[in-house]
């Protein structure tokens, strides 16, 4: 099977990088990154206020993954691979942007206006051209090497969890943790960082991944975070509101796309509501 990573080179060219996978625990996830219709779309959601700021600025945020509010994503970055042959320096600090292939995607709508309050509490999806996308990070991220794949939810909870561990409770060595550890490198370690629990299969996630040249900070908890300059209007597609934003919300985020020169009217996204009264099932005679 081919592996779920790629990186960008300084060419712009794409070159797949083969993995060894498991068909009984993995998926064939990689996807044809040429010109075709199909997966040609990505979307990206944000709260009202760093949408904002991220059209005002003109930027668009990589963050370290041990900043992930997952515990089960963050478990591979934030561990210690001393024992692993072939770890040594294929453990980067890297910097991470989440997109998902899903245009509609209630949970995001959820997550990404959980909690907050003000113009926080509207949540923002962007439609992105995914080539335009890729060349843009590429264009702007100087000294690292971009890299990107769609996450991998075939691992169950307990899997994940026992993953780095050699051996099985019997002693037996488990095929699982060869394959991914045994020949360790790089793109083994990028591939840990691709993991996630079945629960978020809906998400259809798919990561950029920055990773630092031999110029760039070496410690992990250095980055925290970066803004890569981007042009928005450079990939940008479509733009939709959460659907309880107020008309003056709207106008705000209507009067910053065009001031980006972005000429898109964002549109409230409805989402699927409760019925308000009980449905009657048709006879089946």
């Amino acid at each position: 099977m081919e592996k779920n990573l790629y990186i960008y080179t300084n060419e712009f060219l794409l070159q797949m990088i083969q993995k060894k996978t498991i068909s009984k625990y993995t998926q064939k996830n990689c996807f044809y990154m040429g010109e075709r219709n199909t997966n040609r779309f990505l979307y990206k959601y944000m709260d009202l206020e760093s949408a904002i700021i991220s059209l005002t600025k003109g930027t668009i945020r990589f963050v370290e993954p041990y900043t992930w509010p997952d515990k089960f994503e963050g478990r591979f970055y934030n561990a210690s691979y001393v024992q692993v042959e072939g770890a040594s320096g294929n453990t980067p600090p890297v910097l991470a942007c989440c997109l998902t292939h899903a245009p509609v995607n209630e949970a995001s709508w959820k997550v990404y206006s959980s909690g907050k309050t003000g113009i926080g509490s509207r949540c923002v999806q962007f439609k992105i051209n995914k080539k335009a996308f890729r060349e843009a990070i590429a264009k702007s991220a100087k000294g690292f090497a971009l890299y990107e794949g769609l996450v991998n939810y075939e691992l169950d909870d307990y899997n994940i969890l026992h993953l780095h561990e050699r051996y099985s409770s019997v002693g037996t060595e488990k095929e699982l943790f060869l394959e991914f550890f045994k020949d360790f490198d790089l793109a083994s370690y990028l591939s840990l960082l691709l993991i996630k629990r079945q629960a978020f299969r809906h998400e259809q996630e798919q990561r950029y991944f920055l990773v630092p040249g031999e110029n760039e900070m070496d410690l992990k908890g250095d980055f925290g975070a970066k803004d890569l300059s981007v042009c928005w209007t450079d990939f940008l597609e479509d733009v939709k509101i959460s659907e309880d934003c107020t008309d003056t919300e709207l106008v705000i985020l209507t009067n910053v796309l065009r001031l980006q020169n972005i000429m898109i009217e964002p549109k409230r996204q409805y989402i699927y509501a409760a019925d308000e009264e009980p449905i009657t099932i048709d006879s089946n005679l």
